[in-house]
C-alpha cells in the first residue's frame, strides 16, 4: 500500500472519528429529552486480503450502536398522565396520516415509544409531546376487567358514568352484650329487651303472637256450631243435657251429666279415633286429638261449656270470656256480631283493605255498631263490650275460614314492622346501628338508618340465647300506623364465645323502600365474624365497616395513570373507575428497531414481531429521562478529537513523505 495506503487509511479514520464526532453531539443535544436513548458508535476494522507475513493494520469503518435497552433515570412529574416503563417494554403509539375537521385519521401502523409524556387532548386522546397517540385496552368500567384483548387508540370523552344501583352493604359490627336501652335496669333481667308487649305490632323477627278476644258484659256464643280445632280443648258441663260431635259423630251426653259420666260416654262411644277425653285436677273435661285436623263440635244448643281457657261460654253469661289462636291466614275473615245489629266482617292480610296490624284490627274495630271494641298494646288483646248483659256477642267465620266456625284462636299476620305510633318505645329499646347512603337504579340517594333490637338474653335462664334483630329505617315521616321501620327477618344468635351460632355471613333486605325509594333487594355481607357480641362497657355498636356498591352518575373529571399501568378516571360523584390498561410492547431484538423522529421505533426484520404484556412496570406522574452521560460524552469527545487529530497527522506525515520523494526526483 505505502504512502498513498496510509493517506487513505488516515482518510477513513478522520471521516469514522467525525460520524463518532456527530453520534456524540447529537447524544449531548438530546441529554435533556424526554426518554431519549443515545447512539454509541463503534469502529471496525477493514483488512485487505493479503499474505499473513504482509498483513496490514487496515482501514476503519464506523457503525451505530444503539442503546434502546439501557435504562433512562426516572423522576416524578406534577402531571397526573405522564408515565415512565421501568424495566423493560415499549408503549405503542401511532401517529396521525391527517386531520379531518381538526380530528386525527390514522393509517393502522403500530409504533413503539419510551417516551410517556402524556397529556389528554380537545379530542380525548392520550398524545405525547411528540405527537404519537398512545394505544390500549378499554376496560369494562362495571366489572374491571378488559372489555377486549386487542388494543386500540385510547380515547376518553367526557361523558356521564351510569348510575349504578346498591345491591350489597358490606356490614361488619360489634353488638354491645349488654345494650345500653334507655328501660335497661342492672337489677331486672331482661330490662335491656325488646318488649313485643310494648308494641301494638309486634316487630320481632318469627311467628306472630297470638291477638286475643276478650268479651265484657255479655254472652259470646258460637254461629251455628262451634267447631274447635287444635291439639287440646278444655270443656266443662252443665247439669243439662248437651250434645257433642267429633268429626261429624256425635256424642250423646244425657241430663245431669257430669264431667265423669261425659269421660266415660266419650271414651266409650264410637267415632273417636284420634281423640281422648281425661279429667283435669279440676275436675274438667280436656279432649286432646292426635292432630289438628280433627274437629270437635259444640252444638249451639247445648250447654256444653268452655272454660277460661278458651273463653267460650254457651249458654250462660260470662264476663270475661278469652278466645285465642295461634295464627290467622292471610284471607280467612273474623265476623262480630254484637245484638241485633249488622255484623262487622274482618279479613287478614296484607292487601288492601286487610288487616295485618294490631292496629288496623283497632281501626276495623271501631265500626263495630253496638259495641265498643278496642286493642290492648300491652298484650295485644282485643276487647268487645256490649250495650248491655242481654245481648249476644257473636264471634265467627265464613265458608273461607276451613273449618272454623268459632275460631278457638286468631292472631295477625306479623311483617316485622315498627309503625309509627311505637317508633318512641322502638328507640327507647333498641341501639343505634349506624347510617349509609345508598342509591336506586337511577342514582338517586336514599339514607337507610340501622338499629339493633336484642329480643332474648342467655341470662333469663333456661331455653333462652342471646339473640338480636336489625331494622332498617322505611319511611322518616311515618304517621299513627305507618309503617317506620322494618325487621331484616334474621335472627342473629351468639354463643358464649361472642360469636354468631350459627355463622351467618350474609342476609338479604327484600324488596327495600325507604322514603319512597324502591331499591329492590340488598344483600347485607358480613363474612365470616362479621358481626360479633363482645362486652363494651358504651353498650353501643361499634361500626367497624359500613360500606355499599352503588353511586349515582357522574361525568369524567379528570384522567391519571395508576402504578398498575391503568387509565384511572375520576368522575363528579367521587368515583375513581379504571378506564383502560395500557399495552406494554417488548421485542428480542429492541436495539434493531428503527428510529424514526420524536422517540419512536419501527419494527425490522431484525428486531423481530413485538410481544405484549412486557415486564416492565409502569411508574405513573413520571417521566424517564436521556440514558445520555453528559461526562461520558465529554470524555468519548476528547478522544474522538484527539483520534481525528493524530489522523491529520498521519496525513501530513505521508504529505511531507511524499515531498522528499518528489524532491529525491528532482
Amino acid at each position: 500500500m505505502g504512502i498513498f495506503g496510509a493517506l487513505t487509511t488516515a482518510v477513513t479514520g478522520m471521516r469514522a472519528q467525525a460520524f463518532a464526532l456527530e453520534n456524540i453531539s447529537g447524544n449531548i443535544a438530546n441529554s435533556q429529552t424526554t426518554a431519549f436513548k443515545r447512539i454509541d458508535t463503534s469502529f471496525e476494522d477493514m483488512i485487505p486480503e493479503t499474505d499473513p507475513r504482509q498483513q496490514l493494520a487496515g482501514n476503519v469503518s464506523a457503525a451505530s450502536s444503539a442503546t434502546n435497552t439501557v435504562q433512562g433515570g426516572i423522576q416524578t412529574a406534577a402531571v397526573s398522565t405522564f408515565m415512565a416503563i421501568n424495566g423493560q417494554g415499549f408503549f405503542v403509539v401511532q401517529k396521525p396520516e391527517n386531520f379531518v375537521d381538526n380530528r386525527p385519521s390514522f393509517s393502522g401502523v403500530d409504533l413503539y415509544s419510551r417516551r410517556g409524556d402524556f397529556q389528554v387532548d380537545q379530542n380525548g386522546y392520550l398524545v405525547n409531546g411528540a405527537g404519537y397517540y398512545l394505544i390500549g385496552i378499554p376496560v369494562d368500567a362495571t366489572t374491571g376487567n378488559l372489555a377486549g384483548s386487542v388494543p386500540q387508540i385510547l380515547q376518553f370523552q367526557n361523558g356521564f358514568l351510569p348510575a349504578q344501583a346498591t345491591t350489597v352493604i358490606d356490614y361488619r359490627a360489634n353488638l354491645a352484650s349488654y345494650p345500653l336501652t334507655t328501660d335497661r335496669n342492672a337489677t331486672i333481667p331482661g330490662s335491656e329487651l325488646l318488649n313485643q308487649a310494648n308494641f301494638s305490632a309486634n316487630p320481632v323477627n318469627g311467628a306472630p303472637a297470638a291477638a286475643k278476644i276478650l268479651g265484657n258484659g255479655a254472652t259470646i256464643s258460637p254461629d251455628a256450631a262451634a267447631v274447635l280445632t287444635g291439639a287440646q280443648s278444655l270443656l266443662a258441663l252443665s247439669s243439662a243435657g248437651g250434645t257433642l260431635s267429633i268429626n261429624g259423630t256425635p256424642i250423646a251426653i244425657g241430663a245431669g251429666a257430669n264431667a265423669a259420666a261425659a269421660l266415660l260416654a266419650i271414651n266409650g262411644a264410637t267415632g273417636t279415633t284420634g281423640v281422648t277425653a281425661t279429667l283435669d285436677a279440676s275436675n274438667r273435661l280436656v279432649l286432646t286429638s292426635a292432630d289438628a285436623d280433627t274437629n270437635i263440635a259444640v252444638g249451639s244448643g247445648s250447654t256444653l261449656s268452655l272454660l277460661a281457657e278458651l273463653g267460650l261460654s254457651v249458654g250462660t253469661t260470662n264476663a270475661t270470656n278469652l278466645l285465642t289462636q295461634s295464627k290467622a291466614s292471610a284471607g280467612q275473615t273474623l265476623t262480630f256480631t254484637v245484638g241485633a245489629n249488622p255484623t262487622l266482617t274482618v279479613t287478614f292480610g296484607t292487601g288492601a283493605g286487610q288487616v295485618s296490624t294490631m292496629a288496623e284490627l283497632n281501626t276495623a274495630l271501631a265500626g263495630l255498631v253496638g259495641g265498643i271494641a278496642s286493642a290492648d298494646p300491652t298484650n295485644g288483646n282485643i276487647t268487645v263490650t256490649a250495650g248491655n248483659s242481654t245481648d249476644t256477642i257473636a264471634v265467627g267465620g265464613d265458608a273461607t275460614a276451613s273449618n272454623f266456625g268459632i275460631r278457638t284462636s286468631i292472631a295477625l299476620p306479623s311483617n316485622g314492622t315498627v309503625i309509627a305510633n311505637d317508633v318512641g318505645t322502638f328507640i327507647n329499646e333498641s341501639i343505634a346501628g349506624g347510617a349509609i347512603t345508598a342509591y336506586d337504579t337511577s342514582g338517586s340517594a336514599v339514607n337507610i338508618q340501622l338499629r339493633w333490637a336484642k329480643i332474648d338474653s342467655v341470662l333469663l335462664g333456661s331455653g333462652h340465647t342471646d339473640t338480636w334483630n336489625l331494622f332498617y329505617q322505611t319511611n322518616s315521616t311515618a304517621t299513627g300506623t305507618q309503617a317506620a321501620w322494618k325487621n331484616a327477618g334474621t335472627d342473629y344468635t351468639f354463643g358464649a364465645n361472642g360469636q354468631l351460632t350459627p355463622a351467618i355471613t350474609s342476609s338479604t333486605l327484600s324488596n327495600v323502600t325507604v322514603n319512597g325509594v324502591a331499591l329492590g333487594d340488598i344483600q347485607v355481607a358480613h363474612n365470616t365474624g362479621g358481626i360479633t357480641q363482645f362486652a363494651d362497657s358504651n353498650g353501643n355498636v361499634q361500626v367497624n365497616m359500613l360500606q355499599q356498591n352503588g353511586f349515582p352518575a357522574g361525568s369524567l373529571q379528570s384522567v391519571a395513570v395508576s402504578d398498575k399501568g391503568r387509565v384511572v378516571g375520576t368522575y363528579s360523584n367521587g368515583r375513581t373507575i379504571d378506564l383502560a390498561e395500557i399495552t406494554l410492547a417488548n421485542f428480542s431484538g429492541a436495539n434493531n428497531l428503527r428510529r424514526i423522529d420524536g422517540g419512536a421505533f419501527e419494527a425490522t426484520a431484525e428486531s423481530g414481531t413485538p410481544t405484549y404484556n412486557a415486564p416492565g412496570k409502569i411508574v405513573g406522574s413520571s417521566l424517564e429521562g436521556s440514558n445520555t452521560d453528559i461526562a461520558d460524552e465529554f470524555t468519548k469527545l476528547i478522544v474522538t478529537q484527539q483520534a481525528y487529530s493524530a489522523n491529520t497527522k498521519v496525513i501530513t506525515t505521508s504529505n511531507q513523505m511524499v515531498q522528499d520523494l518528489l524532491n529525491m526526483l528532482r
